[in-house]
């Protein structure tokens, strides 16, 4: 599975980006989940700025808690965004979320 980039989509249809918020070796620790949602913040803010149409941001399986913040902060402050799971094939059962910016 190739993490981070763009995606192929249908014809006439932009490309999602990808980010991939898993922490690299060493880098867990007690405030991981801290900085895992900045980058989130981060790279959402980004996308809107630049008027990307979505954005899909891979957060894994693991115990949930990452992608359980992910929606709370979506629901919580980025109201003109609509999301989903990503493609479980793809990804993973429940392992990335597709934000959809609306305008």
């Amino acid at each position: 599975m190739k993490h981070g980039g763009i995606i192929n989509t249908p014809p006439g249809r932009r490309a999602m980006r990808e980010v991939d918020l898993h922490l690299r070796s060493g880098q867990a620790g007690a405030d991981a989940l801290d900085r895992q949602m900045a980058r989130f913040r981060g790279e959402l803010n980004s996308s809107i700025r630049a008027g990307e149409q979505g954005v899909i941001f891979i957060h894994g399986v693991g115990s949930g808690k990452l992608r359980e913040a992910i929606h709370a902060v979506l629901a919580s402050d980025y109201t003109s965004c609509g999301w989903h799971d990503a493609s479980f094939s793809r990804y993973g059962y429940n392992g990335a979320t597709v934000v959809t910016i609306k305008r």
